[in-house]
């Protein structure tokens, strides 16, 4: 006996639907245990000692494998992870090209040529140190594997803008946390070897520094969130078909009062650079939002009231600086231009000098860098792990050749971010604070090291992943309401 053709359809109809579901699910759960691992390597003090980098690392391990049974439905997603993992599986290559032995004693990093006439018996390696070059490539790998998995977990638009407010969330929760052990717990040792509140406000994290650049990334996600338009605000799709209205003023405020308290907290951290980058990048990006709301919609407010809009956040963010920025002016103003940092910029340029095309090796500036060190300058007390400035200490450890595969990589993230800029109009503020984000720790990354503390990095390369995802959604057409009705006439016969 033959099936009716409505009862066939509707059986497959309910079949795809449960299909959805299920993987909707999935991807939802992968992105809940991604956040929890990110959220625990910030909380332990930015996993940045043992044994909490090993922790860290184990936990993420979890969703980035569970990520590899999600099916990339997008076409530019798909093109966009094929160049990923094109760059990372290059960039891996040359980093593990620099721990072999070399045929050509040309090739080889000057120390090695130094041990031989000394009669010790060495290979020729390109790195300085090839146990520490292995050593650090998975501060280089994993970021990018969750960039990369991010990027498959938010194909959907629901998808994304939950995966935002989570990483929000865990910025808020890890923010207050941060409040609570410097004003009640002074002196506590919280997952590192330093008391909290032992010399600045520093939380979580390792210093000033690393904490402001966390609470930057936290304020930038508020931000977007705050600017986004609820779904909920323009129907709801109840039983009875109604338009039910649904109030957001309590929620903005309370997103509100807590950009506003992630922006204090950044400020008395009193870190120079962290402070000051974050506050800027925070107010362009509100800016930029305002700018381009032109296009939107046919009822657009006139480009003149827009510029007064822009112009009053503008000096907002001057406002808040002025009002609360009391602590990093008056940290300005004592140490001014007198910094340690130039004298180690100084050393880490005559290493680059030296080996200007293949580097020294990817992590290798602890071992290195005592050799070019100026005792007049820096003294020859303290032990320098970090030249405070990433791209440096980038280009002495990889050489130009790694610094160009780390360019065609911001390219592409730079890229993705313009491309969505003009194709986003709901979901632009996601694009803008991602790039706002992009911006904040390029700038904070030329005289600090945020991006190579391992929680951190997770963290920014989670909301790179967001930022580029809702980039690179596609369009998709609201069916009309005449169409809507006769689908679900079909399937109720």
């Amino acid at each position: 006996m033959q099936m009716p053709s409505n009862f066939r359809s509707s059986s497959r109809h309910a079949t795809r639907s449960h299909g959805r579901s299920v993987q909707a699910g999935y991807r939802r759960t992968v992105l809940c245990l991604m956040a929890i691992a990110i959220g625990l390597a910030l909380m332990m003090n930015g996993s940045v000692a043992t044994p909490y980098r090993q922790i860290s690392t184990l936990l993420l391990s979890v969703p980035l494998v569970l990520s590899l049974g999600i099916a990339i439905t997008e076409v530019e997603t798909r093109r966009i992870v094929r160049w990923a993992l094109i760059l990372l599986s290059t960039m891996t290559g040359w980093i593990v090209l620099q721990t072999l032995q070399m045929p050509i004693d040309a090739l080889a990093h000057p120390v090695w040529s130094d041990l031989s006439q000394a009669g010790i018996e060495a290979g020729q390696y390109i790195s300085a140190a090839p146990a520490q070059t292995r050593e650090s490539l998975p501060s280089l790998i994993l970021p990018a594997l969750v960039f990369i998995a991010m990027l498959m977990l938010c194909q959907r638009k629901a998808d994304a803008i939950l995966a935002w407010k989570i990483l929000a969330v865990i910025g808020v929760a890890l923010t207050l946390l941060c409040i609570i052990l410097e004003l009640f717990f002074e002196g506590t040792l919280f997952f590192s070897s330093r008391p909290v509140g032992q010399s600045s406000f520093s939380g979580i994290m390792v210093n000033r520094n690393v904490t402001a650049s966390f609470l930057g990334m936290t304020g930038l996600l508020l931000g977007a969130w705050l600017l986004l338009p609820d779904e909920q605000a323009r129907y709801n799709r109840s039983d009875i078909g109604k338009r039910i209205k649904v109030p957001l003023g309590l929620q903005k405020s309370i997103i509100a009062v807590f950009l506003f308290l992630t922006i204090v907290t950044l400020l008395v951290t009193r870190s120079r650079a962290g402070a000051s980058f974050g506050l800027f990048a925070l107010t362009l990006s509100f800016m930029a939002c305002i700018a381009m709301q032109r296009g939107q919609s046919q009822a657009d407010p006139p480009a003149r009231q827009l510029g007064f809009k822009s112009t009053l956040a503008a000096l907002a963010g001057f406002g808040v600086f002025a009002a609360f920025g009391g602590p990093v002016m008056s940290r300005m103003a004592s140490r001014g231009l007198d910094d340690s940092r130039w004298c180690a910029w100084q050393g880490t340029w005559q290493a680059i000098r030296e080996t200007p095309l293949t580097g020294a090796g990817f992590g290798t500036f602890t071992e290195v860098f005592p050799r070019f060190r100026d005792a007049e300058c820096l003294g020859t007390t303290g032990w320098w792990t970090r030249t405070h400035n990433l791209y440096l200490e980038f280009l002495a450890g990889t050489g130009l050749i790694g610094a160009a595969i780390g360019c065609a990589a911001l390219y592409m993230l730079v890229r993705i971010l313009t491309i969505g800029l003009s194709r986003r109009k709901s979901l632009r503020p996601i694009v803008i604070f991602s790039a706002g984000s992009l911006l904040f720790l390029l700038l904070h990354s030329g005289f600090d090291f945020p991006l190579q503390i391992p929680g951190v990095s997770f963290y920014f390369a989670a909301i790179m992943g967001v930022g580029c995802a809702v980039a690179l959604l596609e369009r998709r057409p609201r069916p009309s309401k005449g169409a809507r009705h006769s689908v679900e006439k079909s399937n109720s016969t």
